[in-house]
């Protein structure tokens, strides 16, 4: 039995789209503090809270991140860069074998995501950038990498509901099978 909060999270988890298409009117920055907050309530390989965020809503630095950024939706009224600094990194890169930036970056920005669209707002994940500029552009130490843009604004039409695949054909219990 799902109780009547679980329901709600899952029912934002469902009704949550990657919005691309915005109004003209820019986010407060009450809610890109709202949204670092939650991101950084994300999920973190040993701890290691390795992000760093970027918030940007000024239009001419906006319009230099478009032209840095093939994939940030043109009518973007905000963005924030996600960033990882390596220096937090060190010690989970040597525990593990491999630095988990990524994973930490996709995390935070699902949180951010999701609370985006519960206060009304539109967002999207963008990893079509140009590294070196949005560097560059940010002012980043060369510790501190640039890793997603999540693209944000008042959204001016809802996406339709995408399909998914049928949960039986993507799950297997206990051991792996493939259908015959």
């Amino acid at each position: 039995m799902i109780d009547e909060r679980a329901q709600v999270v899952y029912e934002v988890i469902r009704a949550r789209r990657s919005v691309r298409t915005y109004s003209e009117e820019a986010p407060p920055e009450s809610l890109l503090d709202r949204l670092v907050d939650a991101g950084q309530w994300a999920p973190t390989p040993s701890n290691a809270q390795s992000w760093r965020f970027v918030t940007v809503r000024d239009s001419a630095n906006l319009s230099v991140l478009k032209g840095l950024s093939p994939g940030l939706p043109k009518q973007a009224t905000a963005a924030i860069i996600v960033c990882s600094d390596r220096r937090d990194l060190r010690g989970l890169a040597e525990m593990t074998g491999h630095v988990l930036q990524g994973e930490e970056a996709a995390m935070a920005a699902q949180n951010m995501h999701l609370m985006a669209h519960v206060m009304g707002y539109g967002s999207c994940s963008v990893d079509s950038f140009s590294a070196a500029g949005v560097t560059a552009m940010l002012e980043l130490p060369k510790h501190v990498e640039p890793i997603l843009i999540v693209a944000l604004g008042i959204p001016s039409q809802q996406p339709p509901v995408p399909t998914r695949k049928a949960l039986d054909s993507i799950t297997h219990h206990e051991v792996y099978r493939e259908a015959e």
